[in-house]
C-alpha cells in the first residue's frame, strides 16, 4: 500500500539533511518561510520511524493512503527521455536515436540520471561552455552514475577524471561506460581531491555537481587545480545560496561567468582570473 508522508521543515533544516540520499522518492516545494517535503512510501512505518528520529518532535507528519492509479502508466510518463541541446538521455535503450547523442543511465543507487534539476543544469553549462571553449584536461568531481563525465568526454573527446569517494559510484560508472561504449574516463575512489594522482594536476575546466558544503569546503582546492583562465561549474546549490557562495569564490579570484536556475535550484559557470 502506497503512502504520502508530507510536512514541512525550515531553511536551515532542509540544507542541512540530505534527503535525496535517504529516500528515492521524494519532491520538495520552496514555501515563503519554509520547505514542504513529500515521501512516496510503500514502508510507511520504517520512514516515518526515521524521520522521526532525525527530527524528534520538531516536525509534525501528515501521512495518507494514496488512491488506487495506473502506476504503469504514470511510471512510463515519468521515465521519458531528458532532452537537452545535444544529448537525449534515458534508463533504457531507445530506438531511432542517434546513438552519437544518446546516453543510456539506468536508475542506481548512485546519483545522476538527468531528471534532477541540478543535473540538468549541470548538463546545460556544459553544452554552452563547451560550444564556445576548447577543454583539454576535465575533472569531474563528485560523478556519481558518472553522466557528467559522459557528457564532457562525448563532447570535448579527451580523457575526463572523475572521482567519487562511493562505492555504488564505481559500480555505477563502470556499467554506465559499457552501456554508452565509452572508455574514455579514468575514475578515481577518493574524497574530493584526496588521491596522490590529483597531487600538483591543473585542470582546463572541474565540474561538480555536490551540495553547498562540499562546494565551499573545496573552494580553495578548485582555484588550485585550474589553470589561470580555466573554468568550473558547479550545480546542487539552490537559488537563495547563490550569492553566499559567490561572495566565497569570489576572494579566490573565482568570478561569475553565467549562472542559470530552474525553480529554486542554480548552477553556475566561473571563471579563474
Amino acid at each position: 500500500m502506497l503512502h504520502k508522508i508530507t510536512f514541512k521543515v525550515c531553511e536551515k533544516k532542509f540544507e542541512k539533511i540530505k534527503f535525496l540520499e535517504l529516500f528515492e522518492n521524494i519532491i520538495f516545494e520552496k514555501r515563503i518561510k519554509n520547505w514542504k517535503i513529500t515521501i512516496f512510501s510503500n514502508e510507511k512505518s520504517n520512514d516515518l520511524k526515521i524521520l522521526k528520529f532525525i527530527f524528534k518532535s520538531e516536525v509534525a507528519f501528515k501521512s495518507e493512503v494514496l488512491k488506487k492509479k495506473n502506476w504503469v502508466l504514470l511510471t512510463q510518463q515519468k521515465n521519458k527521455p531528458v532532452i537537452t541541446n545535444i544529448f537525449t538521455i534515458s534508463h533504457k535503450k531507445m530506438s531511432n536515436i542517434n546513438t552519437k547523442n544518446f546516453l543510456q543511465i539506468p536508475a542506481s543507487k548512485a546519483f545522476g540520471t538527468g531528471k534532477h534539476y541540478s543535473t540538468l543544469l549541470a548538463i546545460k553549462n556544459i553544452e554552452w561552455l563547451l560550444k564556445k571553449k576548447k577543454i583539454y584536461r576535465v575533472l569531474d568531481l563528485g560523478t556519481g552514475t558518472g553522466i557528467l563525465a559522459l557528457v564532457l568526454t562525448k563532447i570535448c573527446k579527451k580523457k575526463v577524471i572523475a572521482t567519487d569517494i562511493d562505492l555504488e559510484s564505481e559500480i555505477s560508472i563502470t556499467t554506465n561506460k559499457r552501456l554508452n561504449y565509452e572508455n574514455n574516463i579514468f575514475f578515481l575512489r577518493c574524497n574530493s581531491f584526496s588521491s596522490k594522482y590529483l597531487n600538483n594536476k591543473k585542470f582546463d575546466l572541474v565540474v561538480s555537481n555536490m551540495l553547498l558544503k562540499p562546494l565551499k569546503i573545496n573552494t580553495a582546492k578548485f582555484c588550485y587545480h585550474l589553470i589561470n583562465g580555466g573554468f568550473v561549474i558547479i550545480s546542487g546549490i539552490l537559488r537563495t545560496q547563490v550569492n553566499d557562495i559567490l561572495t566565497l569564490y569570489c576572494k579566490f579570484n573565482l568570478k561569475l561567468v553565467k549562472s542559470i536556475y530552474i525553480n529554486n535550484w542554480a548552477s553556475m559557470i566561473l571563471k579563474k582570473k
